[in-house]
């Protein structure tokens, strides 16, 4: 199964954190302090699911989930 290994600043990872994104199925990686970045691996599964909250704009996690859309989830794997 494809994964992604990703690197957000650590308050994007917070947010994603608070708002209940991630559950006990996310697989945090690394804290980068001098850089405030974390690490970490969705599969392509959690990726689909993270990114089907996208779809409605009224969704609380619209704004948050972006990142795992497949045209923007790159950007975040090149850290």
């Amino acid at each position: 199964m494809k994964t992604y290994t990703l690197t957000v600043p650590r308050p994007q990872y917070d947010r994603l954190g608070n708002a209940e994104v991630f559950k006990d199925d996310t697989c945090f990686r690394k804290y980068d302090p001098e850089s405030d970045t974390v690490k970490f691996e969705v599969t392509e599964t959690q990726r689909e699911r993270f990114a089907q909250n996208t779809l409605d704009k009224e969704n609380h996690l619209y704004w948050i989930c972006q990142m795992f859309k497949e045209s923007n989830i790159h950007k975040y794997t090149m850290g």
